[in-house]
């Protein structure tokens, strides 16, 4: 009687620990920014920015060790800034990319055509790759939380003078056990 009332109470502590485990879990939403300034003498340009999510995000830099998941919810973009010097009218096409901090693995993000260069009032959201959102994902999960985004593009005449901001709105999910 003693064994099957033991066998019961570790049973039921099992079940428990294992339910209560997942319902720790810490979800937050948070907000990715990176800008570039995309500026060239011919009409092609490129920029480069190594994002460290831990110095962008309390909440990465606090949850380090125990994120469980990262789920890219959007992506936003806007020109914020047309410099006087700028004589390009449109952008033809623009690729934002993700790689780890030394440039390998790089992915497509996101890809942008016909764009008008001018400054936007507000952000437009952007369609996105799948394969270059799990390396976004995968790149921030893991320590040390940092990619390097790149946006190559090409416009309509030279020189090329904006700034462009892209917003990566995310989910992250850790467990403090």
């Amino acid at each position: 009687m003693k064994k099957g009332i033991f066998l019961s109470l570790i049973l039921i502590f099992a079940m428990t620990f294992n339910i209560g485990c997942d319902s720790l879990d810490v979800t937050k939403d948070i907000t990715l920014e990176i800008e570039f300034h995309a500026m060239s003498a011919v009409a092609d340009f490129t920029a480069a920015e190594l994002l460290d999510a831990d110095s962008l995000s309390s909440v990465i830099e606090e949850y380090s060790n125990l994120i469980k998941d990262i789920e890219v919810k959007e992506v936003t973009f806007q020109i914020t800034a047309v410099d006087n010097s700028n004589t390009a009218t449109k952008i033809n096409s623009s690729t934002l990319t993700v790689a780890d901090e030394s440039g390998a693995g790089e992915k497509t993000i996101t890809t942008i055509a016909n764009q008008d260069i001018v400054v936007m009032p507000v952000p437009a959201t952007l369609t996105l790759d799948p394969e270059g959102v799990t390396r976004f994902e995968d790149l921030i999960k893991n320590n040390p939380h940092r990619a390097l985004i790149r946006n190559t593009g090409s416009a309509d005449a030279a020189p090329v003078d904006f700034t462009v901001k892209f917003v990566f709105k995310v989910k992250m999910t850790a467990n403090p056990l």
